[in-house]
């Protein structure tokens, strides 16, 4: 599907939030014990998570996994959670920055970062599910995968 087929498919509220939240990327990272991140975790805003795309970046002790949570209109009660996983985030973070200052709040985020990572790993997609209603819901599954780890790097990104 185009770009163009995408933009006229999302709902007018949708496409300002997107044109909105291009000048208004987040990122959070945080780093120690699960149990610190997840504390860390809990004290994000949950307006974070009322975007239209948000993901999680996890690097343990031996692997690393990514979570791309997306509803294709902000309205939407549900959205996919698309997945990655590997021995490590091998640049991730620092491929989105570079994506989203490049974009320099021109085009809709969650697009350009999602663009920029199919192109280079195999994200699976899950079914729909239920959008979180808190950060700590959104989070806390993806960190509990981490648990038995001694120290993690958990980044967090809002994007549109």
């Amino acid at each position: 599907m185009s770009a163009q087929t995408l933009t006229e498919l999302r709902s007018k509220p949708t496409q300002k939030g997107c044109a909105a939240m291009a000048w208004d990327c987040q990122s959070h990272t945080f780093m120690g014990s699960p149990e610190t991140v997840m504390n860390a975790i809990a004290t994000l805003p949950d307006d974070l998570i009322g975007r239209r795309v948000f993901m999680a970046m996890v690097q343990g002790d031996n692997r690393a996994e990514a979570h791309f949570f997306e509803r294709f209109n902000i309205e939407d009660t549900e959205g996919t959670v698309s997945s990655w996983e590997n021995d490590n985030l091998d640049g991730m973070v620092s491929q989105i920055t570079e994506v989203l200052a490049g974009n320099r709040g021109v085009h809709c985020p969650g697009e350009q970062v999602k663009a920029a990572l199919d192109g280079d790993r195999e994200f699976s997609v899950a079914a729909p599910i239920p959008a979180p209603k808190t950060a700590t819901a959104a989070f806390a599954p993806v960190i509990d995968g981490f648990k038995g780890d001694s120290f993690v790097q958990v980044t967090v990104m809002a994007l549109c």
